[in-house]
């Protein structure tokens, strides 16, 4: 279990490469998803997290994501409130991911 709050992209990549079966959440719109993400994300967007979140395991970590960081960090901020105490916000989102892990994705 990853016990911090925050996690860098260089972070994530190794947990992911560890376990491919990590959760992570791509809060992102639709349009932002049709221009770049990580495959084997789940998305679901921030207008859904409400209804949606209950899809997710509670006793696992849950990696949060959006472009840049400001929206997952909100959204972890509320599933905590929930009761979901392992999430986990992705520093830089995509947006590092993209400069620092995998530049075959677009930046935006």
């Amino acid at each position: 279990m990853y016990n911090s709050t925050e996690i860098t992209v260089h972070q994530l990549n190794e947990l992911r490469q560890e376990n491919a079966k990590i959760q992570i959440i791509d809060v992102r719109e639709d349009t932002e998803r049709d221009h770049a993400y990580i495959k084997g994300t789940i998305h679901m967007k921030l207008s859904e997290i409400a209804n949606r979140f209950t899809e997710l395991d509670k006793e696992k970590n849950i990696f949060v994501m959006c472009h840049t960081g400001t929206r997952s960090q909100a959204v972890c901020k509320w599933l905590k409130a929930q009761g979901y105490q392992h999430c986990v916000n992705v520093l830089g989102g995509i947006d590092a991911w993209a400069a620092l892990i995998d530049r075959n994705i677009r930046r935006y």
